[in-house]
């Protein structure tokens, strides 16, 4: 493996954990697409939520497999004597993954989880809203981490 790469798990979910949001890389018939949600970790799951119309939506409906990552602790190196110097410090995942539409209690774990994750507490939630909005599991299949110091 790559200097400063690793599968590690708890270092994965450390990551993941502390990220804002993960890049989903999707691919349909008009080619690739590419995507910032937010999202929760519960073991090796990833939750999102989206409308359950358009092409995010479209993609993930298809359960073709997907790819995604995410950053933390972005640090820019900066350098006054050589442009090769400059450059960013960084602890990112990059993974895979197959998605997976959740409906029911299921439903309603996945949004608890995110909820939680951004608010700090669980919430009521507007049954138009989510009438209409579309809820998937992300089944990690692999992961890693890279460490850039």
């Amino acid at each position: 493996m790559r200097k400063g790469v690793t599968d590690d798990k708890a270092v994965t979910a450390d990551i993941l954990d502390r990220a804002e949001v993960i890049w989903l890389a999707l691919n349909d018939s008009n080619g690739p697409h590419c995507v910032p949600v937010n999202f929760a970790r519960e073991g090796e799951i990833l939750y999102i939520h989206s409308g359950e119309r358009g092409r995010k939506a479209a993609c993930l409906d298809a359960g073709a497999p997907l790819a995604f990552s995410a950053a933390v602790e972005m640090e820019l190196k900066t350098s006054d004597q050589n442009a090769c110097e400059l450059g960013y410090r960084f602890r990112s995942v990059m993974g895979r993954g197959t998605p997976r539409a959740l409906d029911g209690d299921d439903k309603l774990h996945a949004l608890d989880c995110i909820t939680l994750k951004y608010a700090g507490r669980e919430m009521p939630y507007n049954d138009k809203v989510l009438a209409v909005t579309g809820v998937y599991a992300i089944d990690i299949e692999s992961a890693t981490a890279r460490i850039k110091q």
